[in-house]
């Protein structure tokens, strides 16, 4: 049986696991970040970090990239994260994420510059939480999902 007919076999057991992934993610992020509309800006935010900090990192295993994330010589980023991007990433109004990304500099998550853009620059406080505490927590919910997958799988 294929992977799709799989899921279309056991849909609702699958599907109920996926959104209970989804809303415990973002429930954790919102508490984390104080409000849904901060916790879609940082999302975009750390998503483009990402996106740098594996581009060219050959590694896969979790240990060495959050160490990677921690490492404060991050590789060049020729690529400019701007509030428009994150607006239409995330359907919010351009002022509302100027707003937020302001939020979040004062929070010590990110920093902005006319030049650079909107960057990933959290303090060493909010990255020990990130890493330590948000991170392992996204792992877990990760991990229990994909048990249930395996379980669909072998029936």
């Amino acid at each position: 049986m294929t992977i799709k007919n799989k899921l279309e076999a056991n849909y609702s057991l699958i599907w109920r696991e996926f959104l209970e992934l989804q809303i415990q993610r973002s429930c954790d992020a919102v508490k984390l970040f104080g409000s849904a509309n901060t916790y879609l800006v940082i999302q975009v935010i750390a998503w483009h970090n990402f996106l740098i900090v594996t581009n060219s990192f050959n590694k896969k295993d979790r240990a060495s990239l959050v160490n990677k994330w921690l490492d404060s010589e991050k590789s060049d980023n020729k690529y400019i994260l701007t509030y428009t991007l994150i607006s239409e990433l995330t359907g919010l109004h351009l002022e509302t994420v100027r707003r937020h990304v302001k939020k979040l500099e004062t929070l010590k998550w990110v920093r902005y510059s006319n030049d650079a853009g909107v960057e990933y620059y959290a303090s060493d406080e909010n990255n020990k939480v990130l890493a330590e505490e948000f991170n392992p927590k996204e792992t877990n919910l990760v991990v229990n999902f994909l048990e249930f997958i395996d379980k669909i799988k072998e029936n």
